[in-house]
């Protein structure tokens, strides 16, 4: 048995290393019959953990979906790598490693508002073309920093003698292999990621998590409704608003509805009926305009 083809919800595959996000995607996509499948974020083929699908009307809901994101990551030091992960070249290499309280010292200075380089095998676009092509193929460019945040970053043991272990909370866009690259490069070592996990996307945790086989197999026996979150469920971060009938009705016609109350703090706003999830909008001047609309009234919603 497959999903249903209006089930809207989300799915948190607990994505095993050595393979894309995209093969992860393509094999769920074959398995449910379903085409309309969207992810919250990527990983690395080596990186492991949360990856977010969203089904249907919920692909609609990725773009509020929380950007806070979480990692436990070893670095190995005494090597640098073409791609600052295990799956790369080595380029430098010595013996030489440094204290844990070298790493202490040096964490504080990468909390808060950073500039970060993308590594150059990554996806980003450097005129219209992918990074990593243009890294295959021996290319010279550079890719510009942006900004990016470290809410918190910790490390949490040695390994080994040259490995050590960290865990990070940041912003959505941080890669990880240039935080540990840079993080090296101001110690004066080499370094290069060797293992990485997500463990959180927002509050979303390991505990969501099911594996892409158990997936299928409940799938299979139609018994997979127990692991599809709804929208209100993977949006519970951001305030939300029950509408009457006659409001909701507007709603999902698109229409700015009056509404007085103010909701401080917050720039987008969950605007519900009593039996569905209708969307994402702001209230500016006591008016409501919708951003987003669920087309969930009549369609079989998940509900959790």
């Amino acid at each position: 048995m497959s999903f249903e083809k209006s089930l809207n919800g989300w799915v948190f595959i607990d994505k095993p290393e050595g393979i894309t996000s995209f093969d992860v995607i393509r094999k769920v996509r074959n398995f449910t019959k379903i085409k309309k499948i969207g992810h919250s974020g990527t990983l690395d083929p080596f990186a492991s953990g949360i990856l977010a699908l969203a089904f249907g009307e919920a692909t609609k809901s990725i773009q509020f979906i929380s950007s806070i994101k979480e990692y436990e990551f070893s670095v190995t030091f005494g090597e640098t790598r073409d791609t600052d992960d295990i799956t790369g070249k080595v380029v430098r290499s010595n013996n030489q490693y440094p204290s844990l309280d070298e790493i202490k010292n040096c964490i504080p200075t990468f909390i808060g508002t950073i500039d970060q380089v993308p590594p150059i095998y990554s996806a980003v676009k450097v005129n219209g073309e992918r990074a990593y092509k243009l890294a295959r193929n021996g290319k010279n460019f550079e890719l510009k920093s942006k900004k990016i945040e470290i809410y918190r970053l910790q490390c949490l043991e040695g390994s080994s003698e040259n490995t050590f272990v960290f865990k990070v909370r940041c912003s959505s866009g941080t890669y990880i292999r240039s935080l540990a690259r840079d993080m090296a490069k101001k110690m004066g070592y080499f370094a290069h990621v060797s293992s990485l996990r997500r463990t959180n996307i927002g509050k979303i945790n390991e505990k969501n998590l099911i594996s892409l086989e158990k997936f299928r197999e409940l799938v299979h026996i139609g018994d997979h409704f127990d692991y599809v979150h709804s929208i209100q469920d993977v949006l519970d971060d951001i305030p939300a608003v029950l509408l009457n009938y006659e409001d909701a009705r507007k709603f999902q016609n698109g229409v700015s509805l009056d509404f007085d109350i103010k909701i401080l703090g917050s720039k987008n706003v969950l605007f519900l009926s009593e039996i569905s999830p209708l969307g994402v909008g702001k209230i500016n001047n006591n008016k409501i305009s919708p951003i987003r609309i669920f087309n969930l009234i009549g369609k079989r919603d998940v509900d959790k």
